[in-house]
């Protein structure tokens, strides 16, 4: 096989993506095609077909380093190791692998691949938007909706830069490849950033999360919040997974939930308290009465902190904030993943700086996240809730999880060891704007319907159980029957 190919064609911080799809386009070629071509003595004994793994192009694993040289005239792993490195230097140590740092799937800008071009910045998490035109990234096919896997794969994909459902992601040529473009100047920010990524690095650490955490908007950014602390008597590392400290930090993490639901429940629920009521203890006028239309603030409330807490139901015999006790003591459950991963994150930096753990920054840090956090997932919950409470219908779990992901704060954490001394400060990012919540009429709250709640009988189904258990009429049957389907119209 005569590979067609000038070195002027690969570009600075360019994917091997882009490069091969161009070999794909000059040379006719299959991916398939080139994949055996390129690929080492591992690829070439595979008989069948060959695996995703060995189709990756971060570590460019399983092709054959020396021909891809020898054809591209640059060694195609340096050029990747080195923009690489240089994108998640400033948070090593953060990862074991470097896939927590890229998409799985394909992300490119429209005027980038235009001219044949696509970047690592492309698929690098931390960037939502392209660096070079500060254009929204895609990452799906705009007629299909399909994924493109971040492979060398004909999956997805027909000729070069071209869907399967015949869409073309760039209109090119192999003739007109002189009209091949690279990237417009990168901002200068994000440049110093990259070159200045190692100034300090044993005075400071920065901690993030990948999927939380928007550089463009970090670089710019000033500390919403600095705290200065005393590591002069850490706890051991034995210590932090012990009972009575595990159970400290349950009490810190469920108190900062329990600041944003008091907050809450006194300035915006303040006179939505009697919707509560109705709809956590299931209230009706009587028997045959249909259950009343669920007040949207109501209901964010009730779902937000099912969800919050992963309870396993919505509904109780009195208002659940002041006699469940069973969750008085329990942090939010649907962020216990991300609460692990930033603690994990403080507590190994602080054993390898300090010898030990400093239980207060730990419990600052988590305290700022879930306070954060809550207060989103509420903000998003009455979006949600607007037609939601009308229909008397829930989220599926997935959708839930989505909620979570999209309510989880952009904030990093930037922790300095103050050198000669035994204090250390934690600088608090908090990158989102600002939200406001969706504002909603409420259908409760004339004098007249909050009198009809206090007066209305509470149908619960361990009440209605009860009830069966004690008479198993007809009737009652048919009221536990109604109650379970309402019910579980508000399960998830």
């Amino acid at each position: 096989m005569n590979v067609i190919w000038r070195k002027e064609w690969l570009y600075e911080y360019e994917s091997p993506w882009s490069v091969f799809e161009k070999l794909t386009l000059v040379n006719l070629a299959d991916r398939n095609e080139l994949l055996r071509y390129f690929g080492n003595e591992n690829i070439k004994n595979v008989k069948h077909d060959v695996g995703d793994k060995k189709r990756e192009l971060m570590e460019l694993k399983s092709f054959n380093e020396e021909l891809l040289y020898q054809t591209l005239k640059i060694n195609l792993k340096e050029h990747n190791n080195h923009i690489i490195q240089s994108l998640i230097k400033p948070f090593h140590g953060l990862y074991s692998s470097w896939e927590h740092w890229f998409y799985k799937d394909l992300h490119w800008c429209e005027r980038c691949l235009s001219g044949g071009y696509h970047s690592w910045f492309h698929q690098f998490k931390l960037f939502d938007e392209c660096v070079f035109h500060k254009s929204n990234l895609l990452n799906s096919c705009p007629k299909c909706r399909g994924k493109i896997p971040f492979l060398l794969t004909n999956k997805q994909l027909d000729h070069a830069f071209m869907c399967k459902c015949g869409h073309s992601l760039a209109h090119l040529h192999s003739s007109s490849w002189n009209e091949w473009m690279g990237p417009n100047h990168l901002d200068q920010n994000i440049l110093r950033w990259l070159q200045n990524s190692d100034d300090n690095k044993n005075q400071f650490k920065w901690i993030i999360h990948a999927q939380h955490c928007n550089l463009k908007s970090l670089i710019k950014a000033s500390p919403e919040e600095t705290i200065e602390f005393d590591d002069s008597n850490p706890i051991q590392h034995d210590q932090y997974f012990s009972s009575p400290f595990q159970n400290k930090l349950l009490r810190v993490c469920s108190a900062a939930y329990q600041r944003v639901e008091e907050e809450l429940l006194t300035t915006v629920l303040e006179e939505h308290r009697h919707c509560i009521s109705q709809l956590m203890e299931l209230k009706k006028t009587d028997e045959l009465a249909d259950f009343p239309t669920i007040c949207t603030y109501a209901y964010a409330y009730v779902f937000w902190r099912k969800s919050l807490l992963n309870k396993e139901y919505f509904y109780c015999d009195t208002l659940c904030r002041t006699v469940d006790n069973d969750s008085f003591y329990r942090g939010p459950l649907i962020i216990r993943d991300h609460l692990e991963y930033f603690a994990d994150q403080i507590i190994s930096y602080q054993m390898r700086s300090a010898g030990g753990i400093n239980q207060n920054v730990l419990f600052w840090v988590l305290e700022k996240i879930i306070t954060k956090f809550s207060a989103n997932f509420f903000i998003d919950w009455l979006k949600v809730a607007g037609e939601r409470s009308m229909e008397a219908s829930v989220p599926q779990w997935n959708e839930i999880e989505q909620l979570r992901d999209n309510s989880f704060p952009n904030i990093a954490i930037k922790y300095i060891k103050c050198e000669n001394s035994s204090s250390c400060s934690i600088e608090f990012y908090h990158l989102d704007e600002i939200q406001s919540g969706s504002k909603w009429k409420c259908p409760h709250q004339d004098e007249r319907n909050k009198e009809e709640i206090k007066s209305m009988k509470s149908f619960t189904p361990q009440k209605i159980a009860m009830l069966v258990m004690s008479n198993p009429n007809e009737e009652n049957l048919k009221l536990q029957k109604s109650v379970d389907k309402y019910v579980k119209r508000l399960s998830f």
